[in-house]
Order: C-alpha cells, then sequence, then structure tokens
C-alpha cells in the first residue's frame, strides 16, 4: 500500500494552529510575523533573539524553538 503525503503534512502535524502557539521554529515564527526567515537567523545568530531547544521524546535536544516572548521583546527593541 502506497501513501503518498505532502511535505507540509510531516513537518507539522500539530493541531493548534500556528498562530495560537507558545513557541515556534525560526521558520514558523518568520511566517507568523511576516518578517524575513534569513534576517531572522541572523538575528537569532547574533544572541538578538532567544531561543531554547526542548527535549524531544529521547530526552535529547530536539529542534531550536523561538518563544512568543522572545519575538515580542525582540520586535520592541526594534522600535525603541
Amino acid at each position: 500500500m502506497d501513501v503518498t503525503v505532502d511535505q507540509e503534512t510531516l513537518k507539522d502535524m500539530s493541531r493548534v494552529p500556528l498562530g495560537e502557539r507558545l513557541a515556534w521554529t525560526p521558520a514558523q515564527a518568520a511566517q507568523v510575523y511576516s518578517l524575513d526567515y534569513k534576517g531572522l537567523l541572523w538575528a537569532i545568530n547574533n544572541g538578538d533573539v532567544d531561543t531554547c531547544r526542548p527535549p524531544n521524546r529521547l530526552g535529547k535536544p530536539g529542534k531550536r524553538k523561538v518563544t512568543r516572548e522572545a519575538m515580542d521583546r525582540w520586535l520592541r527593541s526594534m522600535e525603541e
């Protein structure tokens, strides 16, 4: 039995809408805040945006996540 699934479904199986989540991957955060992905990565790598790596099912560090609080704090600092 051959089942084909599009790549977007494989990436994100969560039932919680993207805009209502408390943390995102950098790509998702850029999408939610309508920002340039490469610009957001630059800010993350420079230490301007705080990230975390919550443990995965195996207990090892998971994918890098950006919290809503960190994004809001970074955007407020850009406005000042």
